[in-house]
């Protein structure tokens, strides 16, 4: 978690028929002047990226605040237009982390949500965390109804096996 200032900034993005998550007061209390963008109903995914950069940008031009917390509260499996805009929208916020030198960025989902949805959003930190190496700005995925700390997983060893001997195409030894 981010340090407490009142020059930090939390920017909350809920999609449309997303739940409001219960942990997320822990998050606004480190960065308490908080902006909160909600998608309409009939809101299309384009139009809602469009004015949630605009307002990323907004804040990322105040000279007195710092963003330090994005979270990105998904409504569940999403259709192509939907993953582009969490695309865009995850990296905007990350980049305004990253230029005021650290934050957190959370992606949400309700918990309730099939396997196919949270693939969906564990595959986006995935791909957004080979962009931050040596940066302080963590990426999370929480669940609003089972959150908390979950034990790794180990991958089983892989089993290394000798190289098969090079065969020219008669199964002769090449000469």
């Amino acid at each position: 978690m981010v340090e407490n200032r009142d020059d930090l900034m939390s920017i909350v993005v809920l999609e449309a028929g997303a739940s409001w998550p219960s942990w997320l007061t822990e998050y606004q209390r480190s960065a308490p002047n908080a902006v909160v963008i909600a998608q309409a109903e009939s809101e299309s995914p384009d139009i809602f990226g469009r004015r949630v950069l605009h307002r990323v940008e907004e804040a990322a031009s105040l000279e007195l605040q710092k963003v330090r917390v994005g979270v990105l509260v998904s409504r569940g499996f999403g259709d192509h237009p939907t993953l582009v805009m969490r695309d865009r929208l995850a990296r905007a916020l990350l980049r305004v982390m990253m230029e005021s030198g650290r934050g957190e960025l959370v992606l949400a989902g309700d918990g309730t949500d099939g396997d196919a949805a949270r693939h969906q959003l564990f595959g986006l930190a995935g791909s957004l965390c080979e962009e931050l190496g040596g940066t302080k700005v963590n990426v999370r995925v929480r669940f609003a109804h089972k959150s908390g700390v979950m034990r790794s997983v180990t991958p089983p060893a892989l089993e290394i096996r000798p190289e098969p001997e090079m065969r020219n195409g008669n199964g002769a030894e090449p000469a």
